[in-house]
């Protein structure tokens, strides 16, 4: 039997709480270290983007909705016997199937997506964005190509010298976002860093937060929107994530920051 799971984005998720809108950024295909843009293989004319302040809307959203005017989805691209598809959830099998809703599109290459993973005759890639506009036949025009959603963790140990750095998988910036949903808000000041372990950064597209002594931040908002995490849940999550990236004496530093041996 097959499950379903879906991309969550952290950042959204810390924004339920705190009830504001969000600008998405658009990055370049491949993460946050490529700025080159990946454009529209359809031929047509690009026209704006209707995205909600929210980000991209989902499949099933995109089939409920009346207008024709572009706008950003995002899902599971899916190629399979020369049809491609933008699905709204993950079967996980091998090769992946397509989760239903879906719809099909038109207009896209899909050797122009980087990072796709082909097994047999399926060809596919999470969290993929396109900008679609409604065509015949109950299928959907790719207009653009827009960015992947990437979570990048940023280790602090250091002063004047890189921090570890890596990226979770969708599985792992799917239970993050998990785990952030069940975190209340605090007005509990965020508390200050220093030498040593002075937290884990939260890097996506969406935005930046970070986890440190209990507390979960986003900093730049104004004033700062803070959730309570007593239990360090998400600080010790993300030193799990850390084991294959970071040095044994780095592990060991913020282990005992935690109070652990």
């Amino acid at each position: 039997m097959t499950t379903a799971r879906e991309y969550r984005s952290p950042y959204r998720e810390i924004m339920k709480h705190a009830n504001v809108s969000l600008f998405v950024a658009v990055l370049a295909l491949g993460g946050a270290g490529g700025l080159a843009a990946c454009g529209s293989s359809s031929g047509n004319d690009a026209a704006p983007s209707t995205s909600t302040a929210e980000g991209p809307i989902t499949v099933e959203q995109l089939i409920a909705r009346s207008a024709d005017t572009p706008i950003a989805v995002t899902g599971l691209l899916h190629t399979t016997d020369s049809v491609t598809r933008l699905c709204d959830k993950v079967l996980e099998s091998y090769p992946v199937q397509c989760g239903e809703p879906s719809v099909e599109l038109v207009g896209l290459d899909p050797s122009s997506i980087q990072g796709t993973t082909t097994a047999g005759d399926v060809t596919w890639k999470e969290g993929v964005i396109l900008d679609l506009r409604r065509a015949a036949d109950g299928r959907f025009d790719v207009v653009d190509v827009e960015a992947d959603l990437t979570i990048d963790v940023v280790l602090g140990l250091y002063s004047g010298v890189p921090d570890p750095t890596w990226t979770l998988t969708a599985e792992q910036a799917n239970e993050l976002s998990a785990t952030l949903a069940t975190l209340t808000s605090t007005t509990s000041p965020t508390p200050p860093g220093g030498l040593g372990y002075h937290g884990f950064t939260i890097v996506s597209s969406d935005g930046t937060l970070v986890a440190f002594d209990g507390k979960v931040a986003d900093r730049d908002a104004s004033p700062p929107y803070v959730l309570d995490d007593p239990d360090r849940s998400i600080e010790r999550f993300l030193l799990d994530t850390a084991q294959p990236h970071v040095e044994a004496v780095e592990f060991s530093e913020v282990q005992q920051a935690f109070g652990q041996t």
